[in-house]
């Protein structure tokens, strides 16, 4: 049994086409997270520290959370590794707009269809 791919064989707009064509790129780069990077303030204990005296000298830490089956979890990240991670969820933050974007132009294909057959 054959099964027919009517809205498929319409030419692609050009959001469709540029959504994909920049996901395809995002893909085949290096690295994707979905998460969040989160910026930790805290102090290190010690009591001769400037942090000990005022929150506002309390140390900068970051540190990346995601939900995972419904739990929180999160992981403290060095300060070396945080521009690659910054550069990972940009990454996942930006294909998930494209997926968006193509399932938009799909959605309003259906509707173009249902139209044509009333």
């Amino acid at each position: 049994m054959k099964t027919e791919h009517i809205l498929s064989n319409t030419a692609k707009p050009e959001k469709e086409r540029h959504a994909l064509s920049r996901l395809r790129q995002i893909l085949s780069g290096p690295g994707l997270l979905r998460a969040s990077i989160i910026r930790m303030n805290k102090r290190c204990g010690k009591p001769y520290c400037w942090c000990a005296k005022a929150k506002r000298h309390w140390h900068v830490s970051w540190c990346v959370g995601q939900s995972q089956e419904g739990k929180p979890r999160m992981k403290h990240i060095p300060a070396e590794l945080l521009p690659e991670v910054k550069l990972w969820v940009g990454r996942y933050q930006e294909a998930r707009k494209m997926l968006d974007e193509v399932s938009n132009e799909n959605w309003k294909k259906i509707i173009r269809h249902t139209k044509q057959k009333r």
